[in-house]
């Protein structure tokens, strides 16, 4: 398979939920059930043409089907604990069966990365390499940029990560940026879990990297805007969430993580048009109608915040944070039926 390179989609949008409905920590802890949200990319990183049919299957039968959005973005929901495997068999590109391991207990979200190879990627790939910001179409191209025990430990590296063992597969990816410095792929995978360990200051300097060798890595951008976001850098934040844009102005994320950042930062007006533009651009962005309705609650607009609930509600009713919505929008209806 293709080169499994992460961004770290989850890790704000999680923050936010828990701010928007006030979740506590023992109760996403409690999830019975889990989701995959995935990004399909023409390898070394490509935006797709077109959308692509995404199947996701689960003990050899059909668990959903979903095709992806114009970025390439798809998401599966409800999820019991299992392995599944994402399937993908488009006309052009080598079939795809990534595995994928949904443990709600200890990680409700999983993020996937999907790299479409070309059919044709080996006959072209004495062309397909080129400067010393290589263009990777498939993993035995690497062999021609990268040292071998470097593509051992990234492949080992995913295995583990795909197993949920974090620690591990920070080991190897570890070693494979030691032995290869401008192996970017690695890289951003391993940012990305030093930022679920929220090492602040490691994931900065992989993403940094990330980006030094591969400037048009455009979720290296939004990573560390992120990241930003997180420590609440927010002019750090802001500089990287418009650099990502300006290479990708369709990213549905990058236009939920400025519509979070305005959100943060008292402009609410233009938070509530970044956040909009993010739901045109990714309807099942579930996260993106919970900071509406955040910010709709922050400026006391309860008939806007009610109606975002109930639409949220009518597209996600078994989300993991329907239960909690329910009971917001519960208590928005009654106090709107208290007498005066």
């Amino acid at each position: 398979m293709k080169s499994r390179s992460h961004t770290s989609v989850l890790l704000a949008p999680a923050l936010l939920l828990l701010t928007i409905l006030t979740v506590p920590s023992h109760i996403c802890a409690q999830a019975t059930s889990g989701s995959v949200l995935g990004e399909v990319r023409v390898s070394p990183g490509n935006p797709i043409s077109k959308p692509i049919l995404v199947t996701l299957q689960g003990r050899g039968t059909i668990v959903g089907q979903a095709y992806t959005d114009e970025e390439g973005h798809f998401f599966f929901n409800n999820l019991p604990g299992n392995v599944y495997h994402i399937v993908i068999n488009e006309d052009g590109y080598d079939p795809v069966n990534e595995q994928v391991v949904s443990d709600p207990e200890t990680s409700p979200m999983r993020l996937v990365n999907i790299y479409l190879v070309p059919h044709n990627a080996e006959k072209s790939r004495d062309t397909a390499v080129a400067g010393e910001n290589a263009y990777l179409t498939n993993e035995a191209e690497y062999g021609k940029v990268y040292p071998k025990d470097a593509i051992r430990e990234f492949k080992a590296g995913k295995k583990a990560d795909q197993k949920g063992k974090v620690d591990e597969a920070i080991h190897h990816y570890e070693k494979a940026v030691s032995l290869a410095p401008t192996f970017y792929m690695a890289r951003n995978n391993l940012g990305t879990l030093y930022l679920g360990k929220a090492d602040y200051t490691a994931a900065q300097g992989q993403f940094d990297k990330v980006i030094g060798t591969n400037p048009n890595d455009v979720s290296a951008y939004f990573n560390l805007a992120n990241l930003y976001l997180l420590q609440n850098r927010y002019d750090d934040a802001e500089r990287f969430v418009e650099k990502g844009l300006s290479k990708q102005s369709s990213s549905a994320f990058g236009n939920f993580l400025r519509g979070s950042l305005y959100a943060r930062t008292g402009n609410t007006h233009q938070a509530e048009a970044s956040l909009r533009r993010s739901l045109e651009l990714d309807p099942k962005m579930a996260q993106t109608h919970l900071a509406l309705v955040n910010l709709f609650m922050q400026e006391k607009r309860s008939a806007d915040a009610i109606a975002e609930l109930k639409t949220f509600l009518k597209e996600f009713p078994e989300h993991q944070f329907a239960p909690k919505a329910r009971d917001v929008l519960n208590r928005l209806e009654n106090l709107g039926a208290q007498p005066n």
